[in-house]
């Protein structure tokens, strides 16, 4: 199994049983719903009750994670395309525009020749005249063509939006009673963000990690904080790009990665991973290289958007990613061993020291195997940060932990049940082991798990097993 994970954004080719199945099988990991797209509520409970029971069917432990919207401002005109020619003048904004946006903006501060930029800043307008506080006249600065549902980007443009919109609530709310796995925040720009939809979660009793997708320049400047209020963060480069500049994007990419390593979060790459894969069955020399980036700097995840969504070959595209995955990962576990992430954690509890003494052990013995104990996927969690290559396989009784873990870099999972002692534990694992031929006898693997054990957060142990 690929250490780093695979993230497939469902859509109109992909979000059947048939096709999600074998998206399972060529390696996704975790199944994205992309909530800009998704209106039709019991649509979205036959989706995920189709990875449940297909993943169920194939004995896999696979992930839901539902990306909310934010304040994404779309086109909601009604037309299906538009053409439009550089030179040509368009309103935008409220009431009879030509391009209706989604939410109801004031342009009361913004300035003549601002940039206003459409789909992934593909077609470029500048802004021409202020019609009213609703409506801008527009200038196109190049030939392209709009379709319905195309983000809009207003960069360096300080909009006045909220957190969470009418939609994102109610698709939080769903996502609750469908109990998916993990959430993504799309356009966050502080720390506070997260308090809203916290505040959700709790009154509906829930308790889920959330992932901040980072695409304003405000979350830019404050990743620190963002990132150690957020379960994780998506580096969402689509409109990141848009807003910040392409040039500005690698550097970001780097540094929000190196911080999540640092505070010991996961953290997701996004957007145009495989973007000729839409159309073509073969991907581009850039292409693959940007994922084999990601793999070198050490990411958990990749995710594919339109290619898996809407493009014509999901499963090829699947098929190509896990296979620079798998080959990088190879070229790195041949000549290096792995331990990048090593020197940057930052905070050192009781069981971040614990899960970096059993990679150091699992170094110098040279075992091949490390099985984390984990009752709510945190130690689990940590002995990831540490990029051992070994094979890590996290055991917990709560199936729900297992799915979450499937997001996490390197970590194999299997639900098991609660045991009464610890020796019936040692036990257990060792016929696991021998029953699915992991290791050979005499091999020895790291077990690291909590006395008593069954209470969460008690990570404690270190033993060092031999294979009888």
């Amino acid at each position: 199994m690929n250490k780093t994970k695979i993230i497939a954004t469902l859509g109109p080719k992909s979000d059947k049983s048939k096709e999600i199945g074998r998206l399972i099988a060529n390696g996704v990991n975790v199944f994205r719903l992309n909530m800009s797209h998704i209106n039709d509520y019991l649509e979205l409970k036959r989706i995920v009750e189709t990875i449940r029971k297909t993943s169920n069917d194939l004995d896999k432990h696979v992930g839901v994670l539902m990306d909310i919207a934010g304040p994404k401002i779309r086109v909601k005109s009604d037309f299906k395309q538009l053409k439009v020619k550089k030179g040509d003048l368009l309103t935008i904004g409220s009431g009879n525009s030509d391009l209706k946006i989604t939410l109801n903006l004031s342009f009361q501060n913004i300035k003549i020749d601002s940039r206003i930029k459409v789909d992934d800043g593909k077609i470029s307008f500048s802004v021409n005249k202020v019609i009213t506080k609703r409506r801008l006249e527009i200038k196109a600065l190049n030939d392209g063509v709009i379709q319905q549902g195309k983000g809009v980007n207003f960069p360096n443009i300080k909009l006045d939006v909220p957190v969470l919109t009418k939609k994102d609530i109610k698709d939080i709310k769903a996502g609750i009673r469908l109990d998916v796995d993990w959430f993504a925040l799309s356009f966050v720009r502080s720390k506070n963000d997260i308090k809203p939809f916290k505040k959700i979660l709790k009154d509906n009793k829930c308790v889920k990690p959330i992932i901040a997708k980072i695409e304003k320049p405000e979350a830019v400047k404050k990743l620190d904080s963002i990132i150690e209020s957020f379960d994780g963060v998506l580096v969402a480069r689509g409109d990141l790009a848009v807003e910040m500049g392409y040039g500005s994007v690698p550097i970001i990419q780097k540094r929000i990665t190196y911080l999540c390593h640092k505070y010991g979060k996961p953290v997701i790459l996004a957007t145009q991973m495989l973007e000729s894969m839409i159309y073509n069955d073969t991907p581009t020399r850039a292409e693959v290289n940007d994922i084999a980036v990601a793999v070198e700097q050490g990411c958990d995840a990749v995710m594919l958007s339109a290619e898996t969504s809407v493009g014509k070959f999901p499963i090829e595209s699947v098929r190509i990613m896990s296979k620079v995955i798998s080959n990088m990962e190879q070229e790195i576990s041949n000549f290096s061993n792995f331990k990048g992430t090593n020197p940057l954690i930052a905070k050192i509890d009781t069981q971040v020291s614990m899960c970096h003494s059993a990679s150091n052990i699992t170094s110098e013995l040279n075992a091949k195997l490390i099985i984390a104990m984990t009752e709510s996927g945190s130690s689990a969690i940590s002995m990831s940060l540490f990029r051992p290559s070994a094979r890590i396989i996290a055991m917990s009784p709560n199936e729900s932990v297992s799915k979450k873990l499937s997001l996490i870099w390197g970590l194999e999972t299997e639900h098991i049940k609660d045991f009464k002692s610890t020796d019936e534990m040692i036990l257990s694992v060792n016929k696991f082991i021998k029953e699915n031929k992991i290791l050979r006898k005499n091999d020895q693997f790291i077990l690291i798990a909590g006395v008593p054990v069954g209470v969460s957060g008690t990570t404690n142990m270190i033993r060092v097993e031999t294979i009888k």
